[in-house]
């Protein structure tokens, strides 16, 4: 699947959930809410949407790297999230302005947006 179609079939539509999510979080509990649910959207865009962006060229490359490859990068990514989860929780009062509940539910909304969303481009 090309990134133009990656983008129209799956981007857009997660951006639209996180969207939805942020609106819904600004009624519900105000400016802290749609900070909370549109940083927990871009999170994920960036944790799922690395993935591809990184991995395709490699995996072209060499076939036979694509499993120590993706393991590695799986690893890094993870510890990246850890680190940005640390500095959220903890900088500067940033703890303070977050609605984590917004950002949970958010993540969790852009996540299974993105993987069906994936699993539906891929059959088609």
């Amino acid at each position: 699947m090309s990134g133009a179609t990656t983008a129209r079939r799956v981007l857009l539509p997660v951006v639209a959930v996180t969207a939805v999510t942020a609106a819904g979080f600004g009624v519900a509990r105000g400016l802290d809410g749609v900070l909370g649910a549109l940083l927990g959207g871009v999170v994920v865009v960036v944790f799922l949407g690395s993935t591809p962006v990184v991995l395709t060229p490699l995996v072209r490359r060499s076939a036979a790297m694509s499993l120590p490859v993706a393991l590695t990068f799986l690893g890094v990514k993870s510890l990246t999230a850890l680190v940005v989860l640390a500095l959220l929780l903890d900088v500067g009062g940033l703890a303070d302005r977050i609605d984590f509940m917004a950002f949970g539910i958010a993540a969790i909304a852009a996540s299974l947006s993105w993987t069906i969303l994936q699993l539906v481009a891929f059959r088609n």
